[in-house]
């Protein structure tokens, strides 16, 4: 539109037509834009020259800039680490343990995978060590205050992630999920937070995902459908039971006593 406005004799060999020179100022303008040249239109004025020189300054940052975003877009590694739908609260060693577990939807393989959890709560009445940390306060002073507590897990780190992993907090007498029932931690709006972080094997690409279990999304008393399944001499994962729990089995009744 510009070649257009600046009139009939702004590039050479330009027609007189309206409709037919649009066309021209539009294809040359393409040309200048992309660096093409072919050579058969050019510029005759001052004001066509100067028009042309914005022109290729403009396409050459324009292409430079659409290149690297291009390239950061799709060079960047996207995660396709699946997490189960609930996190469980279920017997482990003689004890109890917060679990969840995630599988590996890639084709390739994660390498130098970390995994981090914090719990999180309303700040209003408990510290860190479970304890009321100020009965005087009311719930209204504190209900914008939050604390993050890490949760020390069994395992945090694996060398490589090929197919699934069940994360594991054990409830020792230390821990939040010991000294609060599923009621209190409803109550304090507690949400578990994961972070996982790894190395794409295939791009070196860092991977990274993260997933919430909010306390009316953690499971008590009830324990995961194990997932792995032996085809022939193979081992498999069967990603469709990551999220299928089962309710635990009832001890068995003491006999009467004759």
């Amino acid at each position: 539109m510009i070649y257009f406005a600046l009139g009939p004799r702004a590039l050479s060999d330009s027609p007189m037509l309206e409709s037919s020179r649009l066309a021209t100022d539009f294809f040359f303008s393409v040309q200048t834009f992309g660096t093409i040249g072919f050579g058969h239109v050019y510029p005759a004025t001052t004001a066509a020259n100067l028009a042309v020189t914005l022109e290729a300054f403009v396409g050459l940052v324009a292409v430079a800039l659409l290149t690297g975003m291009l390239f950061a877009r799709f060079s960047q590694a996207n995660h396709r680490v699946l997490f189960s739908d609930h996190a469980v609260i279920a017997p482990y060693q003689g004890g109890r343990a917060l679990m969840f577990r995630m599988v590996n939807g890639r084709r390739s393989e994660l390498i130098d995978v970390s995994v981090e959890v914090v719990l999180t709560l309303r700040q209003d009445e408990w510290d860190e060590t479970g304890n009321r940390a100020n009965p005087s306060l009311n719930n209204a002073e504190h209900t914008q205050h939050r604390q993050f507590v890490p949760l020390a897990l069994e395992r945090s780190q694996v060398t490589l992630f090929p197919l699934a992993w069940t994360v594991v907090h054990p409830c020792d007498p230390e821990s939040l999920f010991t000294r609060l029932n599923a009621a209190e931690l409803a109550a304090h709006d507690a949400e578990v937070i994961v972070i996982f972080r790894a190395t794409d094997e295939v791009s070196q690409q860092p991977v990274q995902a993260r997933v919430s279990y909010h306390s009316s999304e953690i499971l008590w008393e009830r324990r995961f459908v194990p997932m792995y399944v032996r085809t022939g001499r193979q081992l498999a994962v069967d990603a469709r039971l990551l999220h299928t729990t089962e309710a635990l089995p009832e001890p068995p009744a003491a006999p009467n006593a004759s």
